[in-house]
């Protein structure tokens, strides 16, 4: 049988407030996204109030009402080749702003293309910008130029052409299609500079499976050579090429800045302290946005609690006062997310940065083992609210590069800088597993897969080809 009925009963049950997902959200925005959201919330709600401040193009501090600036004395008053020096801006009568300071991170791509632009006619573009987009992270072409031809119903000389101005823009080597290609087109560059070895060359062309097996003896008789001059030859293919266009990051810097891909502003700032000794932290959002509850709605909302005849003088309607008084509770909450969020930033900056002071003031070699997870330890926060609050975010450092926030946790950087140092310092090429040895020696104990993954990454050869 069947029986319908209701029934009352007690339980008890956690729900997240509402307060806590948009704190939530907003402390896992980047600068620029929650500069979106400001603009949007002024938009929304009336009773939002937002002072904008300018700041000095120079040092980027608050302005005094003359223009000038207190800490560096320039301000407005900023000679416009000073300005260009100091932030390079596009316009240099624009007022400072962070985000358009270091918002022009252009990629490789951009950069190649830009450099095309001024090298081929405008039909041929379509082709390069179709090849620029075939480059994988090494730098090779992946694709056959017989099939990019066939994609793009050109001919193939067209191509072919394109392909060669592309060659001769980006680094040593970017559009080869392999290593044989990649390694001639760098030996035609400093063949170019007066740096000729033709017995290296034929090796390149024709026999450089052998010469990664070390068949020296083979070799030797094969081109009519001695034994010293194919090792000589290995030598300079050694010392003077590398296997891909694009070996490591640094590769880049003379196309784009290492803050990443696309529009990157710093979230933080940390400068050196006043007095010599320690650093300073800055939020970026807190120099620039000071928002506050509108003082005229904020009145109202005050009258209208008070109720009695300061309610009455207001002619404000009970319908209004709701929507008044909402609103104005929405702008404190947010003005609240905004403050801890700010707070919560500064709080994990300054413990990431006493425990890497070493890195700050010595480079990555000295960066130190670091975790999310000891952070939230030690702040008595969620892990949780530490990965917001470093996801996404980019630090500007003393020196002004700009970093991700991510970058402070990557204990396996040094890892591959004390690998680099020891390949550098080898007196014979050493295997990956000798590798794995001096490495475990010097406090780093890592498996010779390990040393394999990360010399691959770093664009070293093997120990036959070193």
């Amino acid at each position: 049988m069947m029986f319908m009925g209701m029934s009352g009963q007690q339980r008890q049950e956690m729900r997240v407030s509402p307060s806590l997902i948009q704190y939530t959200q907003i402390l896992q925005l980047s600068g620029i996204e929650l500069r979106d959201l400001i603009m949007q919330e002024l938009d929304e709600n009336p009773a939002l109030n937002l002072d904008e401040t300018p700041l000095c193009p120079a040092c980027g501090d608050p302005l005094r009402r003359d223009g000038s600036c207190y800490r560096c004395q320039r301000g407005e008053r900023l000679a416009e080749r000073e300005a260009r020096e100091l932030v390079e801006p596009e316009d240099p009568d624009e007022a400072f702003d962070v985000f358009s300071l270091l918002a022009d991170q252009r990629s490789l791509h951009e950069h190649l293309l830009d450099e095309l632009a001024m090298l081929l006619d405008a039909a041929d573009m379509p082709i390069a910008e179709f090849l620029v987009g075939e480059l994988d992270e090494r730098g090779f072409l992946g694709m056959p130029v017989d099939m990019v031809a066939a994609s793009l119903k050109v001919d193939e000389a067209d191509v072919e052409r394109v392909l060669a101005a592309l060659q001769a823009v980006g680094p040593i080597g970017l559009g080869a299609r392999d290593l044989r290609e990649c390694l001639l087109i760098q030996l035609a560059r400093w063949e170019a500079q007066g740096e000729r070895f033709p017995l290296a060359r034929r090796l390149i062309e024709a026999h450089l499976e052998d010469l990664g097996h070390g068949r020296y003896g083979q070799l030797a008789r094969a081109l009519d050579a001695t034994h010293e001059e194919i090792l000589a030859a290995r030598e300079f293919i050694r010392g003077h090429l590398r296997p891909y266009p694009i070996a490591e990051s640094i590769d880049l810097a003379p196309w784009e800045r290492e803050t990443g891909p696309g529009a990157v502003a710093p979230d933080v700032i940390v400068r050196p302290a006043g007095d010599g000794t320690g650093y300073r932290i800055e939020i970026v959002e807190s120099r620039r946005y000071h928002l506050s509850v509108n003082p005229l709605y904020d009145a109202l909302a005050l009258r209208v609690a008070e109720g009695g005849e300061a309610a009455k003088a207001s002619h404000v309607t009970e319908a209004e006062s709701e929507v008044l008084q909402a609103q104005v509770r929405r702008a404190e909450a947010f003005l609240s997310h905004i403050h801890e969020r700010r707070q919560t930033m500064r709080k994990v900056t300054a413990y990431v940065l006493q425990r890497q002071l070493a890195y700050l003031e010595s480079g990555p070699r000295q960066l130190a083992p670091l975790t999310r997870a000891e952070v939230a330890e030690a702040l008595e926060l969620h892990e949780s609210t530490i990965s917001r609050a470093t996801k996404d975010k980019y630090v500007m450092l003393p020196n002004r590069q700009v970093v991700p926030f991510a970058t402070f946790f990557k204990a396996a950087l040094s890892v591959q800088d004390l690998l680099r140092e020891i390949i550098d310092g080898e007196e014979k090429p050493l295997s990956d597993a000798e590798l794995a040895e001096r490495l475990a020696e010097r406090g780093q104990p890592i498996s010779r897969r390990t040393v394999t993954k990360y010399r691959k990454q770093m664009g070293i050869l093997p120990s036959t080809l070193r």
